[in-house]
């Protein structure tokens, strides 16, 4: 009951955000020509931006400064709000966090956290506003000499959308205008790699640094080893098939550059320099692949996660049948977490293709029509699911129903995954505790 009454409090506050944010972003300040947008798309920007994913279904330059203020708030409070949830609402105001409540913090921070909610707050604030500041500050001379209008409110915008790996852009079209800044491209990619690595795995590195820690602990490893594989392995993947094609005609150091920040944005960010129409099928179908594979655990990136894929994956190769557990190394991981992997990978495949199903329903005018095709509402699901906010362009040209379909597969995928976790965690206990008769079906 504890726990369903923390996922009650823990939907709330995304909830309430959202519909605060929806509100502000109906009045007239917020934009240029002083006449708000329909509801439902105001409410779809405030939950892409509290759900950090960058799908907007009306042009950027329609707003204000004072628009993408709110834009801005909504990131960053939707962003560090999955973080420091486990640790704020739960805890404060008592000094420690009880044993239930950790299991909230468990699930982000693993075992190796510190029981102080203050001293977790503390420590993600500063990590946060550290990383922050320095990409805006490196971002300023940059967005100066580029001769954007507002460069300073620009360089702070991007700074906070990239960490938190929103993908929210204040020009029209994202990061276009600076696909021959090499300079700029590496401090976003920088920014969406520290925001979508985890706290957990950073504050590892800095214990070692510091010489509090010896080695990484395994999540760490394997975080790591999972983010250079599928960055660099999804880098390798686009400049192969791209390199005489959409990227034909560019120089060898822009089709690296090029196609290192498509593997970078494509995971988390949401971030457009090429548009994603001028790809290649087998590109997309790839790129869709990483947008549901996503971020690691304990980050402010969307998706499965990459623990959650290794684990699935090394179980499907190499793990023990008949007892549900996975050897890493030395290690061995336990049946329920093995089997927490496989229900989370399995329900959200599942869950991507009811979406699709409904869209298909909901746009099949369009499809008839031949102006959207189904692998673009494929790529349109994963990508809200996911929290990324690429698009083939079709987000703008959605029917009312087909916004809303949007609307709660964005705000599924952003909260979904930790109260689907904190609820297999709760049943498998649950089901150890009670015996059921055994029966067998036939399978394959």
């Amino acid at each position: 009951m504890k726990v369903v009454s923390g996922n009650i409090k823990f939907f709330s506050y995304f909830i309430l955000l959202i519909l605060t944010g929806s509100l502000l972003l109906q009045l007239p300040w917020c934009y240029v020509e002083c006449e708000p947008v329909a509801y439902v798309d105001a409410l779809f920007t405030s939950v892409s931006a509290v759900c950090v994913t960058g799908l907007s279904t009306v042009p950027m330059d329609i707003y204000t400064n004072q628009g993408f203020f709110v834009i801005l708030l909504l990131i960053e409070f939707g962003g560090l709000g999955i973080l420091t949830f486990v640790s704020l609402i739960f805890s404060l105001p008592k000094k420690k966090i009880s044993l239930l409540n950790g299991k909230f913090v468990k699930e982000y921070f693993i075992a190796d956290v510190d029981y102080n909610p203050r001293k977790i707050l503390k420590s993600i604030f500063e990590y946060t506003i550290i990383i922050q500041f320095m990409g805006f500050v490196l971002l300023l001379p940059a967005l100066y000499l580029s001769g954007s209008k507002d460069w300073v409110f620009d360089s702070l915008f991007l700074s906070i959308s990239a960490f938190c790996n929103a993908g929210f852009s204040p020009y029209n079209t994202s990061l276009q205008p600076f696909e021959n800044n090499f300079y700029v491209l590496t401090v976003i990619m920088g920014l969406i790699v520290f925001g979508g690595i985890g706290f957990v795995v950073i504050k590892n590195c800095s214990q070692i640094l510091q010489g509090k820690a010896r080695k990484l602990s395994l999540h760490s490893k394997i975080v790591l080893i999972m983010a250079v594989t599928l960055i660099v392995g999804g880098a390798l993947f686009i400049f192969a098939v791209e390199e005489k094609k959409c990227f034909a005609d560019y120089s060898f150091i822009k089709k690296i550059f090029l196609s290192l920040f498509q593997s970078v944005t494509t995971r988390t960010a949401g971030f457009e320099v090429t548009p994603q129409g001028s790809f290649d099928a087998s590109v997309t179908i790839f790129d869709t692949l990483l947008m549901f594979i996503g971020g690691a655990p304990g980050s402010i990136a969307g998706g499965v996660k990459t623990t959650t894929v290794f684990v699935a994956v090394l179980y499907a190769i190499d793990g023990n049948q008949q007892r549900n557990t996975v050897k890493i190394g030395n290690y061995q991981l336990p049946p329920e977490l093995v089997n927490k992997a496989i229900t989370i990978v399995s329900r959200s495949i599942l869950l991507l293709f009811v979406v699709t199903i409904l869209l298909s329903f909901s746009e099949s005018a369009s499809l008839d029509a031949g102006t959207m095709r189904i692998s673009e509402l494929v790529f349109e699901a994963t990508s809200a699911f996911a929290t990324v906010g690429l698009s083939h362009g079709i987000t703008g040209s959605l029917s009312t129903t087909g916004k809303i379909i949007l609307i709660l597969t964005m705000f599924i995928g952003r909260t979904g995954i930790f109260a689907m976790s904190l609820h297999i965690s709760r049943y498998s206990t649950e089901d150890n505790q009670v015996g059921y008769p055994k029966e067998s079906v036939l399978l394959g």
